[in-house]
């Protein structure tokens, strides 16, 4: 080759560095598939979280005014990833490692939730809630992929009785609201093999969500003995949004990162039916009660169940009733030896 040697220096180091990065430039870029496979993820668990976080677990009983009545419950939910809708795959050495595998077609999460509820005046109550979703240590989607999620809940509410006599059921509207935000973030890796060159991946990604649900439901329940089975039915709003990231380092620099991000708002309304049944105690009310989404996306697939205890009791100052004017006492006769008795007279 003529020319000035570092010309052909730099046309030599140009060429070697196109022939070590050929493998990587036949195949389709993998960030293009890991954009559509957050499209896919987000979609799904925006629309799990939208039933998600309308979800109140209320027990069905009235709190009368100048009454607390804490409950606590804990649980688990389900959350429906359809699988028949991932994203066709185009890059090949992506296809082989069957990256529809990493997921799973449902998830299961446990989840705590307690309530703070005040009895008020004209038959209603007010009442704070809050929640938690954590995974279990060492939680895996798959195999080869390990988890970690969390998921915190903060609301309000307002409820109404009406009906509720002796013989006839007791019907409670709700107005409901519920900010939920949280992560789940999940590892796993893949080797690429292809036309003799091989690259190890370490695949990092996560789910990130702010949403806010304004709702509300009606329950009728009623007693029959110690036992008060409810049944009801809500309707949900959702605004925010749901974010997924996913990206893929290799352990050679001939091969760019691959970086797939995606952002999704979830289903603004959705519906749902509510059930279960409470045993009456003295002392406290025992709860199981679920709720299954009945209409959108997923319906009757996405649930949560949960079991609780509510322990209501009084506050503000108990005030003894007066006497009559008439009652008054007096000093009695002293007895010898003895203290004056005193004698109550009506």
């Amino acid at each position: 080759m003529r020319g000035h040697p570092r010309a052909r220096l730099a046309a030599a180091l140009l060429a070697a560095l196109l022939l070590q990065a050929a493998p990587a430039l036949a195949n389709p870029s993998l960030s293009a598939d890991f954009q559509s496979m957050m499209d896919w993820l987000s979609g799904q668990i925006a629309q799990g979280l939208a039933f998600n976080a309308g979800s109140t677990f209320d027990p069905p009983h009235e709190i009368h005014d100048r009454r607390l009545a804490p409950d606590v419950s804990i649980g688990v939910g389900r959350m429906v990833l359809n699988k028949n809708s991932f994203p066709a795959i185009q890059t090949p050495a992506l296809q082989d490692y069957h990256p529809a595998g990493i997921f799973p077609s449902a998830v299961l999460f446990p989840n705590v939730a307690m309530h703070l509820r005040a009895g008020l005046p004209g038959r209603c109550d007010f009442a704070l809630r809050l929640a938690d979703m954590t995974t279990p240590p060492g939680y895996k989607l798959s195999s080869n992929a390990t988890a970690s999620g969390q998921s915190n809940s903060i609301g309000l509410s307002l409820r109404k009785h009406f009906l509720g006599g002796e013989d006839e059921p007791l019907l409670t509207f709700g107005l409901h609201y519920n900010h939920v935000y949280g992560r789940f973030e999940y590892r796993t890796g893949f080797d690429i093999q292809e036309q003799g060159y091989s690259a190890t991946s370490v695949v990092n990604g996560g789910v990130f969500w702010n949403v806010n649900s304004y709702g509300i439901n009606a329950v009728l329940s009623q007693n029959y003995g110690s036992w008060t089975p409810f049944v009801g039915t809500g309707a949900n709003y959702v605004t925010g949004s749901v974010r997924a990231h996913l990206e893929a380092d290799t352990d050679t620099f001939t091969i760019a990162p691959a970086i797939g991000e995606s952002s999704v708002r979830p289903e603004r309304f959705s519906g749902r039916a509510i059930l279960g049944f409470q045993w009456n105690r003295s002392w406290a009310r025992l709860f199981v009660n679920g709720e299954i989404k009945a209409l959108s996306v997923a319906a009757g697939k996405t649930w949560i169940a949960q079991a609780g205890i509510s322990l209501p009791f009084h506050i503000g100052l108990h005030r003894r009733p007066r006497r009559p004017a008439t009652e008054f006492s007096r000093p009695a006769k002293e007895q010898s030896g003895g203290e004056p008795e005193m004698i109550l007279l009506r």
